[in-house]
């Protein structure tokens, strides 16, 4: 049997390690202290470590997996016995995930599975981070980034929302979250460390980071964002962007999967969005036409694809006469018709990664 340790938060998990395996390490905690453990000594050949009452336990995963020895296995156990938890566990570098409660038969069959797939076998890669930047300030952009991180929230990914607007950003409010102090002193540092404690949690799978409500910040040098940018990518599966003006997008234009261009289907919205066409020069990118308000059709087919180089839009959001109240709740998804809902659904596999396999777990 390979040599345990084990980091558990409650007795009853404890005991039943020490049944399982009398000569394991058991000791009290969570992954958390596994982290600090293996920072301070080399970790043993197996590590059973506690995620509950983490909000986004694959952040701590990758901190452990960074920590810890490279053929050292990883088990984990929580209190949520769910498959779409499991399924991103194992493909961050977890071996097994067992829910509570544990039995002693589970245990020692996992250690088995571990003592027969050779502990120097390799780890699943830890999942690319995606970055989508959402581009068309004032025309709904902020809708459209809590949607899609809404819609992300649903299918199990963790997404993390940066509203980079100091001026006006409002996308906390779509939330319904206040955002945490510190992204001036992040962006100013030359060094980003830190950065996700600056994550406020709009839910347990999806985090806000913009400038406080509050007051208006600086804009200062834009060459910050890249390094922020990137380490907000270690700890979730998309980070969504939106506020960015031209020289913010420029600074973060070479870290982005995707874009999305939101615009309102008026004269001067298409003009907008075909700039950004223009600017963006055929990189990856999804059409977004917000009817924001009740206006009259001014536009027709044809001519929204004329403007846009012949290209329709990705997805057409109708005008939602509950839309206001939704977004003063922070719920703007409720307000979104189930036809629109699952074009925007569709539209979501190539924003976040997802492929047919993932869509048949």
């Amino acid at each position: 049997m390979p040599e345990l340790a084990a980091y558990l938060s409650d007795s009853d998990s404890r005991l039943a390690v020490a049944e399982a395996d009398p000569q394991a390490t058991v000791r009290r905690g969570t992954i958390r202290q596994a982290v600090r453990a293996c920072e301070a000594e080399p970790s043993a050949d197996v590590l059973l470590v506690d995620l509950d009452g983490e909000q986004n336990p694959l952040v701590h995963v990758v901190e452990l997996l960074r920590v810890c020895r490279p053929d050292t296995v990883i088990l984990a156990t929580g209190s949520e016995n769910s498959v779409v938890l499991a399924n991103e566990l194992y493909r961050g570098g977890v071996f097994l995930y067992l829910p509570k409660p544990l039995e002693v038969a589970d245990l020692r069959r996992a250690l088995t599975d571990v003592d027969n797939a050779g502990s120097g076998e390799a780890r699943p890669e830890i999942q690319t981070s995606r970055v989508v930047l959402v581009l068309g300030k004032g025309m709904g952009a902020n809708t459209v980034t809590a949607l899609v991180a809404r819609l992300a929230g649903d299918r199990g990914r963790y997404v993390t929302c940066a509203d980079f607007d100091g001026d006006f950003g409002t996308l906390a409010l779509a939330l319904d979250t206040t955002p945490e102090r510190g992204l001036s002193q992040a962006l100013a540092e030359s060094a980003v460390t830190g950065v996700d404690r600056l994550v406020a949690r709009v839910s347990p799978r999806i985090g806000l980071v913009a400038y406080p409500l509050d007051q208006i910040e600086s804009r200062g040098d834009a060459s910050g964002l890249p390094r922020v940018v990137a380490a907000l990518s270690a700890h979730a599966h998309m980070v969504l962007v939106c506020g960015l003006d031209v020289v913010r997008f420029e600074a973060l234009r070479h870290a982005a999967s995707s874009h999305v261009i939101v615009f309102e289907p008026t004269p001067a919205g298409v003009s907008v969005a075909a700039r950004w066409l223009r600017r963006l020069n055929g990189a990856p990118s999804t059409l977004v036409v917000n009817h924001a308000r009740p206006l009259p059709r001014l536009l027709d087919d044809a001519q929204l694809r004329e403007h846009l180089g012949d290209r329709p839009p990705d997805v057409v959001l109708p005008y939602l006469k509950g839309m206001a109240a939704a977004m003063a709740l922070g719920e703007p998804e409720k307000a979104v018709p189930k036809r629109e809902r699952a074009v925007l659904d569709r539209v979501l596999n190539s924003l976040v990664g997802l492929g047919a396999a993932m869509e048949a777990e």
